[in-house]
């Protein structure tokens, strides 16, 4: 994907709250993406069938010591491409809830994020809602990551 959904928040202000237990161990991940939906008016089918292509994928991360003291709030940055700035993150519970804005090519894009984790594994869905290029629309996204060993 080259815009949108990066979860960085460097000097962002915003609500937090993070479970001491909902934090990734350090490692090597496996994130896959996967489109759910996508509405985009005006879009042909062929297009959305290009377009779920290029946002499916999956792709191997790392993450450090140092990354995964701020929790699945930079685990979920590092899967990503772009740069957002959170409203809001909650990792409680097993459960992750947060809202971002992102700059992207196309203007500002807004997303917000549901899902689980485990030090080893996460199930997070996003929404995005914004212009996708060819004009103003949403897509849902789910996301999942599994630890698959060291560095």
């Amino acid at each position: 994907m080259s815009s949108a959904v990066v979860l960085l928040g460097a000097g962002a202000v915003m609500a937090q709250t993070v479970d001491e237990d909902m934090k990734p161990l350090p490692g090597k991940y496996e994130s896959r993406v996967e489109l759910l939906s996508m509405d985009i008016p005006g879009v042909p089918a062929n297009m959305m069938g290009m377009m779920k292509g290029a946002f499916e994928r999956s792709v191997t991360i790392c993450l450090t010591p140092e990354e995964v003291e701020e929790g699945y709030k930079d685990a979920l940055r590092k899967s990503q491409d772009g740069e957002c700035k959170y409203k809001s993150f909650s990792a409680t519970g097993g459960k992750m809830n947060a809202e971002m804005v992102c700059d992207t090519d196309n203007g500002p894009m807004n997303l917000t994020m549901t899902g689980t984790g485990t030090p080893t594994t996460s199930d997070v869905t996003m929404m995005m809602r914004g212009n996708m290029g060819p004009g103003p629309g949403s897509m849902s996204m789910r996301v999942r990551q599994k630890r698959i060993g060291d560095c």
